[in-house]
């Protein structure tokens, strides 16, 4: 089963059509992101003092339905890890209906040489775990 969170949206995340304003999307995706690594002992802290940091590479979004004011979106990740990087399927629902899916890539580089290093080694069974499910 994939890490799920679930959020409601206000007016504020929303613009001029009443519908979620798009990069509020991502903020969300990346805030579930947030919360599955807080809950696998990873949180967002932990790299600001490490020296290592996973920014993102790349996010692809196809939006499938609208969201709006107090709907409860749903967000599904599943990762896939590589070497270097970890590729999270994510979608999103409202009221079970599927209203985006897509992916976000991040890598791991070393904050002292910018240069790509291997997922950390405690971090990739936690990865494994939510992908099998």
């Amino acid at each position: 089963m994939p890490y799920e969170s679930t959020w409601m949206i206000s007016a504020g995340d929303t613009d001029y059509s009443g519908r979620i304003y798009t990069p509020v999307v991502i903020d969300y995706v990346i805030k579930t992101l947030g919360e599955f690594r807080r809950g696998v002992g990873f949180p967002n802290e932990r790299f600001e003092t490490g020296p290592v940091v996973p920014p993102a590479r790349n996010i692809e979004i196809d939006y499938l339905g609208a969201i709006r004011v107090d709907d409860e979106l749903t967000i599904s990740l599943t990762p896939t890890v590589g070497t270097t990087s970890v590729t999270h399927a994510f979608t999103g629902t409202v009221d079970g209906e599927l209203v985006f899916d897509g992916e976000l890539t991040v890598v791991f580089i070393d904050t002292d040489t910018e240069e790509p290093v291997s997922v950390p080694e405690e971090l990739i069974p936690e990865l494994e775990r939510i992908a099998e499910q």
